[in-house]
């Protein structure tokens, strides 16, 4: 769902900047962080890290939500 909202529909209404700053900073702030710990700190098997790292979308979702029904993303793209 997160894939399709922001790499579909924000850009698709014009909003490609909210996508690269929710992308970035759940990244680089979250999933990388947490991969990291938990391969090389907590020492965990490579399918937890494997799903650990997957949950980067869950994190996401509230904001993707709230960006998505405050209609911000939507914008006159045509002159």
């Amino acid at each position: 769902m997160n894939t399709t909202l922001i790499a579909g529909v924000f850009r698709a209404g014009g909003d490609s900047r909210f996508g690269f700053i929710c992308d970035t900073i759940d990244m680089w702030v979250y999933a990388v962080p947490l991969g990291f710990l938990a391969a090389f700190v907590f020492k965990l098997p490579v399918k937890v890290v494997y799903f650990l790292l997957c949950t980067d979308e869950f994190v996401k979702w509230p904001w993707v939500l709230k960006n998505f029904y405050s209609h911000k993303w939507a914008k006159n793209i045509t002159r």
